[in-house]
């Protein structure tokens, strides 16, 4: 028996946002890492749901995996295809297939 490819593979996921100081010339002084080195897998069929505090990452991480946001560092593979590695046409297209969903929180 084989193990079944991944659905959705996420490798080592950052997402740090520079803080910059300087009106003319900017200088990045840090940075807020949003997103730092998150890992897994989620096979065909399986269904993954991000829980935390408000404000530690979670529509971040998932807008980097979709990359709405550019991540600093990382890989994403859907259907064994590195979406950070897409130009924006084949992006746009793969896109297609990716879904985010928001809970209400009053609806729970």
């Amino acid at each position: 028996m084989t193990a079944a490819s991944p659905l959705l593979e996420v490798k080592n996921l950052k997402l740090h946002f520079p803080i910059e100081e300087g009106v003319l010339f900017r200088k990045q002084v840090g940075a807020i890492r949003a997103v730092d080195g998150i890992d897994f897998e989620i096979q065909p069929g399986e269904t993954l749901g991000l829980v935390g505090e408000s404000g530690c990452g979670k529509s971040t991480a998932a807008r980097a995996i979709a990359q709405l946001y550019q991540p600093t560092a990382g890989e994403v593979f859907f259907d064994g295809v590195d979406l950070t590695k897409l130009h924006k046409a084949d992006l746009l297209k793969a896109r297609k297939n990716i879904q985010m969903i928001f809970q209400d929180p009053y609806a729970s």
